[in-house]
């Protein structure tokens, strides 16, 4: 991916619309994919150091190949902002090439970013971490006495992800003390995602069930240490009609913290689904598309691709429909509708490849999240 010149860049950055939203920190989570990567090594704004974003490591992430630098990347890029990319572990499996490396995941990825700072910047020092680790509330005692020696080698945060449902607060809350006592861990430097995948619509079940939860974790670790994570984005695209779909997400968070939880934190999966996709291995040709996010919706646009017809000419065609939107950010907004302009037919720029769709859409994404407020999130 072309890279943007950053003073070019700043110098055509021109915010419009978009207010800031309140005080808390929201959350983005994305998959360890290249498009979604490139992205992050992208963020360019003051706003976007306000989000935190997690990232899902994949089993399809190897310390030989082009998406684990990619994830180095994007973590030194992140810690030279004093900010750190939250690491998550729970979709490896435990064959996986992160998963077989000596001294665990946390352990190498840490060694593996800092060195890579240090080869690009020298003796670069930053203030934050390098990644925060993010554990299951079910992790193991060996899971956590690796997350301890990670601390130990240089003081962080860590998270603490908890199922949304099917579990009494009362519950999560004893696991929480658990792990906090196990990894050394004290108040203040323990966060708690509360997630709850994939939301459709919103049931009036599930919002005071959230609430609830929400709420006691609050209590025990303190006000805007709690993130609501959920997401919308369809598993399958069934229509080649452009359409606008509602963020259920956006409306779920609003209404866990005006029933009881008024600190919890934003949080969603991004332009994506919240579960990765299984692949058989076999490369198809894309049809092209674009989740682009506006106040509470995304706006989807696709085109079928026919036999020879060319992926990057096609998607030519969505982005020429997309900047004639008057939802159309404008191509100072972010460097993905930066890139997304260039896309245009006399823009002198092609993408043809999921991964540069998404990367431009995701770029899209955090630069809306660390604009909005809730009233138009």
């Amino acid at each position: 991916m072309m890279l943007l010149d950053t003073e070019k860049f700043e110098q055509h950055r021109r915010p419009r619309g978009g207010r800031r939203m309140h005080s808390v920190h929201p959350l983005v989570a994305v998959k360890a994919k290249l498009g979604e990567l490139n992205a992050l090594s992208n963020l360019r704004s003051p706003q976007d150091a306000r989000v935190r974003v997690m990232v899902e490591l994949l089993d399809s992430v190897n310390p030989a190949g082009r998406v684990f630098s990619a994830l180095v990347r994007a973590a030194v890029r992140a810690a030279r902002d004093d900010r750190a990319l939250w690491l998550d572990t729970a979709w490896l499996a435990g064959d996986s090439p992160l998963a077989r490396q000596p001294g665990g995941v946390f352990e190498f990825l840490d060694n593996a970013i800092e060195s890579a700072a240090a080869r690009e910047h020298g003796l670069f020092a930053p203030d934050v971490a390098y990644l925060v680790p993010v554990v299951s509330v079910d992790a193991t005692e060996d899971e956590l006495r690796r997350v301890r020696l990670l601390l130990e080698h240089k003081e962080r945060d860590i998270v603490i992800r908890l199922p949304h449902l099917g579990r009494p607060p009362h519950e999560l809350l004893r696991q929480i003390g658990s792990i906090m006592r196990s990894t050394g861990t004290r108040q203040g430097h323990v966060h708690a995602i509360l997630d709850a995948g994939f939301v459709e619509i919103v049931r009036p079940g599930d919002t005071a069930g959230a609430a609830e939860t929400a709420s006691a974790v609050s209590d025990l670790l303190g006000p805007e240490a709690t993130t609501l994570l959920a997401g919308s984005i369809p598993a399958l695209r069934t229509t080649y009609a452009t359409t606008a779909r509602d963020r259920p997400e956006v409306t779920f968070w609003n209404e866990v913290r005006h029933t009881r939880a008024d600190s919890v934190n934003y949080g969603d999966y991004g332009v994506t689904h919240p579960k990765p996709p299984k692949s058989d291995g076999n490369a198809r040709t894309p049809n092209p598309y674009l989740c682009y996010t506006v106040p509470r919706k995304t706006v989807v646009l696709r085109r079928k691709a026919e036999k020879d017809d060319v992926p990057a000419e096609l998607f030519a065609d969505l982005v020429e429909e997309l900047v004639k939107r008057v939802d159309f950010a404008g191509p100072a907004y972010s460097w993905g509708d930066h890139e997304l302009t260039r896309c245009r037919r006399t823009g002198g720029q092609t993408a043809g490849s999921v991964s540069r769709w998404v990367a431009m859409a995701t770029s899209h994404h955090i630069e809306h999240v660390a604009r909005r407020t809730p009233a138009d999130l």
